[in-house]
Formats: C-alpha cells, structure tokens, sequence
C-alpha cells in the first residue's frame, strides 16, 4: 500500500512539474481542465440520492466551461442555473419522481461550484507573470501538508480531529501537516517563489494549511453522505482525483485572494 502510494505520487508529480516548468499558461489549462473533468465526474457519482452517466457528463462538461469562461474573464455564474435547468429538463423527460430529480440537479450545480468554481482559481493563478511560482506555491505547500499529516497521523495519531466527519484524522496529523506546509513553505521563500519572503510565505502558508484542512474535511463529509470511502479508485494507493485535490481545490482560491488584496 505504501509503495503503491508513492509510486503514484511520482507518477503524478513528474508530468505536473514538467508542465508549469516547460509549458506554457495553456498547457497548464488544458492539464487543469482534466484534473477538473475528472474531479466533477467523481463528485457527481457521490449524490447521495443516486447519480447516472448523463448527470456526471452534465457536471463535467459544465464545470470545464466555468472554468475556460474565467480564463475567459466571462462571468461564469451564468452556468449554475443553465446546469439546473438541464437536469430538470431531463427528468421531465424521462419522468423522474420530481423529489429525486430537485436532488440531482441540486447537487449537479453544487458540483460545478465546487469542482471549478474554485479549483479554477488555479488558472488565474498562472496567468500572472508570478504564475508558475504562484501554482508551486499552492501545490507545494499543500501537498506536503497532506504528506505531513498522513505519515503522522498514521504513526503517531491518538486525538480525533473530527469523530463524527473520519473517524482516522487526528489532531496530531493535522500539526503534522501543518508543520511540513510552514518547512516547505519557508525552505521555497526567496528562492523557488521570490515573491514570498519568509514572513509572508510563513503568514501564507499558515493560511493554506488551515484550509487545506477544511478541504479535507469538506470532502471527507461529502463521501460519508455517499456511504463510501473514497471518491473513486484511479490512483493506486490514493482513490480518486478528488481524494488527491481535496484540499488543494480549497487552497488555489485562498492564495488567489491573498494575492488579490496585495498580500503576497
């Protein structure tokens, strides 16, 4: 399990680093779009009132367009009510109870909201001339709050953090990550993202692995709705996409804020 883990952390790394480094903002769009598509898909299959092909395909296709309407600088809340009408549409037509079918097309929105409705900050975030050190920023710091709070948690983990939400996160994973994000993000200051000297990379990357967490959590609640433990099974030793960028969706749109008010 734990060889399964890294390895797919590697597999995943590599080709991420080879596209902010080499490629150019659009590359990194069209690698977010994916990350997007699949995040939607996994999360339309967790409604808890039961989910189906045209509805992941719905979320997906709408979440991809929210996020290239922001690239876009278009307004993208235009698609929530567009999405609603859809899925209402579809149960009309096909004669759906209308309880069951007000659900689906609740979480279908909900879906967009969250799979681009915040990890779309991603693209913003490179667009910028800072982009590339802004993206490391962000992945960096939060995936090692995850690796942190994984490798203590497992070890060292006796305090539930939240019982009634999972059960196995503990309050010693959680300073665990939060130390290796605050490592991670004071070693990278001045060098790997010059715009953060050490003050601000230690203020920022408090913040990111307090919502990092929050991310966490947030997707934890949505799997115990849906009676499941992971979101799906793609990476080896991980389970879905979105069990990987729970709590990186929450913290693109953190940093893009911070930057935003001039903070970094």
């Amino acid at each position: 399990m734990h060889r399964r883990r890294v390895f797919s952390a590697l597999l995943l790394l590599l080709p991420f680093l080879a596209v902010v480094q080499l490629g150019s903002p659009l590359h990194f769009h069209l690698l977010l779009s994916l990350a997007i598509l699949l995040c939607a898909w996994e999360f339309a299959w967790l409604c808890p009132g039961g989910a189906s092909r045209g509805m992941a395909a719905v979320t997906a296709v709408a979440s991809l367009a929210w996020q290239w309407a922001m690239i876009a600088g278009l307004a993208p809340a235009v698609i929530a009510p567009l999405v609603a009408v859809v899925m209402l549409v579809r149960a009309v037509g096909g004669g759906e109870d209308f309880r069951a079918a007000a659900q689906r097309a609740a979480w279908t929105v909900f879906g967009v909201a969250y799979a681009a409705g915040l990890f779309s900050y991603a693209s913003l975030l490179r667009e910028g001339p800072d982009g590339r050190q802004f993206v490391y920023f962000a992945a960096l710091t939060t995936w090692a709050g995850d690796i942190g709070a994984y490798y203590v948690g497992s070890r060292l983990g006796r305090r539930p953090l939240a019982r009634w939400v999972s059960p196995k996160k503990t309050v010693e994973g959680a300073l665990g990550g939060i130390a290796a994000t605050l490592l991670v993000a004071a070693l990278g200051s001045g060098g790997v993202w010059p715009r953060f000297p050490l003050a601000t990379a230690i203020g920022v990357g408090t913040l990111l692995a307090v919502v990092g967490i929050l991310g966490d959590l947030s997707e934890s609640v949505l799997k115990r709705a849906a009676g499941v433990k992971d979101s799906g099974a793609l990476i080896p030793g991980h389970g879905g996409v979105l069990d990987r960028l729970d709590s990186l969706i929450f913290c693109t749109p953190a940093l893009y804020g911070c930057v935003w008010l001039g903070l970094v």
